[in-house]
């Protein structure tokens, strides 16, 4: 046998065969330049469960419900979310297949570096990376402000809408809500993946309780031909068609983050397929359920829809509630749709403070030493934690001057995130037989490029109706903010890059010991080369033929020829 080989030996008990899985996926994360610092303490089922918080489905369908209602009606409610599911499935799946390539922390901005000439490494993980912060503290700060929406709406229900609350109010419980997601993710990492698991149970309990509920106790449900055909658009557009369009920022809003699941790859046993399978797997599940959710919805809405916009509530979904199962459950209802979206924020931060924390690991963030110490009790990024909370609070502070800026936030979400992942897939879909890119364990083979081309044209389509004012005629009051944001954000980190980014940032880094500060551009060929013969020994060999020869590390200098 070579020095360079050893021999994976039958394990005899649960605990001999659960250190070799952490030692396989550390091993994997050595061949792709990074050595493991985080434990891995999330099983599958605990990562399907933190993919499925991040959409939120039910709870982060109640935020979003009145953005279809009010461009379109009954009808751009259901099939803007049957269309968009598709859409955004084809991403997600996209998504998946990457991570399955490359599954660390880095998420898109590390894959983007394998699939582009080296010398456009730099700046293209740059702008990525950015694109992908710019859209993961848009959602975090967007879903934390529909929280306390959410909040404050149900407090003024069940005070038979005596309790109007103001926009200080509203913005000082968004931030009570950011400071507890700070406080959770500062535990021990296992302790999150343990309590995480349960997300899932109520999640879809809730879901399931409340369809039959609302669907029971609804004194009339609204006819079929009415919930699918019926278009009444109230967004002041004489094109009613167009205005029907900007229905799609509920599903966009709710099936974003697919890679939020990959910041804990380096956290996850079997990352490479199980990481991406929680995240095909969860998206599916909220996919459908949640068109179930926007029907129902629909059909227990009534016919009054200006009664569900202007409701005293400040929010259509409260009135839904209201209406159709009185005040009493309806205040169970939703105090069970806002644990889910506390949640969900909870999952949201977890996953950006491992972006912050892995970006600033390959120098894209300054003072990246003081970013990427884990804390030696918990061991979790709190600094990066608190970085983000601090951040979000700031970005709260918007609704104090303008409600309607404040939302602009959940189209910057929708567009930035989307298109770092499209980014990625269609540097993939160009590149990948040119680079010689291995498949990861999870794909969908033939199938492949249909989904990724199908990903690209919808997020182009989509980014398009989101830069466009939502309401007719515009004014300050009512303007769409979103491609001032977009905009101040982009020129920002471009003006960073020519003032001084371009001199130190050239891309992921290793910090494996005997390649550490090495690029991982310069390495990009000897991990793809390796890393496809690693993911077939892990997920074939090493079960099936226990004493396969394998190679051993990438980098020290082994060839799979």
């Amino acid at each position: 046998m070579k020095e360079s080989e050893k021999s994976l030996e039958p394990v005899s008990s649960p605990d001999l065969a659960f250190e070799s899985a952490l030692d396989d996926d550390a091993d994997e994360l050595a061949h792709l330049g990074y050595k493991q610092e985080f434990k891995r303490e999330w099983s599958f089922w605990s990562t399907f469960s933190f993919a499925l918080s991040m959409s939120g489905l039910i709870g982060s369908i109640g935020i979003t419900y009145s953005y279809p209602i009010v461009a379109g009606g009954p009808a751009a409610a259901v099939w803007c979310w049957f269309a968009g599911m598709i859409g955004c499935l084809c991403i997600a799946y996209s998504v998946a297949e990457l991570i399955s390539c490359f599954p660390t922390s880095g998420g898109m901005y590390y894959t983007l570096a394998h699939l582009v000439p080296k010398k456009y490494v730099p700046i293209a993980c740059w702008v990525d990376g950015w694109l992908y912060l710019l859209g993961c503290i848009t959602s975090t700060a967007s879903g934390d402000f529909g929280c306390a929406q959410i909040i404050m709406a149900t407090a003024s229900m069940a005070s038979d809408f005596k309790f109007v609350p103001t926009r200080a109010q509203t913005t000082g419980c968004a931030i009570a809500v950011m400071i507890s997601h700070a406080l959770f993710n500062s535990l021990p990492s296992g302790t999150q993946s343990k309590i995480t698991k349960w997300y899932c149970v109520i999640n879809l309990g809730t879901t399931v309780a409340a369809i039959i509920h609302l669907l029971v106790a609804c004194p009339k449900i609204n006819t079929a031909s009415y919930t699918f055909t019926h278009v009444e658009a109230n967004t002041g557009w004489s094109a009613t068609g167009w205005s029907f369009l900007f229905g799609f920022l509920n599903v966009s809003w709710v099936m974003t983050s697919y890679d939020g699941t990959a910041r804990i790859s380096e956290e996850t046993k079997q990352a490479a397929y199980l990481v991406p399978l929680a995240i095909a797997s969860a998206l599916t599940v909220t996919a459908l359920a949640g068109w179930v959710v926007v029907i129902v919805f629909t059909l227990v809405a009534g016919t009054d829809m200006n009664a569900l916009i202007d409701s005293p509530s400040g929010m259509p979904i409260v009135q839904v509630f209201y209406n159709a199962v009185g005040k009493r459950a309806a205040t169970a209802y939703l105090s069970l749709m806002i644990v889910i979206i506390w949640f969900g924020g909870c999952v949201g931060v977890c996953a950006l403070s491992r972006t912050y924390w892995s970006f600033a690991r390959d120098r894209g963030l300054p003072f990246a030493k003081f970013w990427t110490k884990l804390d030696k009790r918990t061991g979790v990024p709190v600094r990066t934690v608190w970085l983000i909370t601090i951040t979000n609070i700031l970005l709260s502070l918007i609704n104090i001057g303008s409600t309607v800026a404040m939302e602009a936030v959940f189209s910057v979400c929708a567009i930035a995130t989307d298109w770092s992942y499209v980014v990625c897939i269609a540097a993939y879909l160009v590149n990948a037989d040119r680079f010689q890119i291995p498949r990861g364990p999870f794909n969908f083979g033939r199938f492949s490029k249909f989904i990724n081309l199908y990903a690209i044209i919808w997020t182009i389509f989509v980014s398009i109706v989101f830069v466009f004012p939502n309401y007719m005629p515009v004014d300050k009051e009512n303007m769409n903010y979103t491609v001032v944001m977009v905009g101040f954000a982009f020129f920002g980190a471009g003006g960073w890059w020519v003032l001084g980014a371009r001199k130190f940032y050239k891309g992921p880094v290793s910090n494996v010991d005997e390649i550490e500060g090495v690029v991982i551009a310069d390495n990009r060929e000897k991990i793809r080369g390796e890393g496809d013969f690693h993911h077939r020994r892990r997920h074939s060999s090493s079960k099936k033929h226990p004493d396969a020869q394998v190679e051993d590390g990438l980098f020290q200098g082994t060839t799979n020829n």
